[in-house]
C-alpha cells in the first residue's frame, strides 16, 4: 500500500476528530485544511508533500509569533 499524502492524512484525521468530537483537534485540522486548500487554489494544482509541509511550517511559525 502506498503512503498517504499529507493532504489525504489531514482529511482522514479530520474525519476521525469529527467522529470523536475532539473540538481542539478539529479546529486545528480545519484551519490547516483551509490553508492547504487556499494554497492549492493559488497554485491552480494539487500540492505535493513538500509544498504541503511548507504550509504547515508557515502556520506553526505564525502561531509561535502570536
Amino acid at each position: 500500500m502506498a503512503e498517504q499524502t499529507l493532504v489525504a492524512r489531514v482529511n482522514d484525521d479530520l474525519a476521525v476528530a469529527l467522529r470523536a468530537r475532539e473540538q481542539e483537534t478539529l479546529d486545528a485540522l480545519r484551519m490547516l485544511k483551509t490553508a492547504l486548500t487556499n494554497k492549492r487554489v493559488e497554485l491552480t494544482r494539487d500540492l505535493d508533500d513538500r509544498e504541503a509541509l511548507q504550509v504547515v511550517t508557515t502556520l506553526v511559525k505564525q502561531r509561535k509569533d502570536s
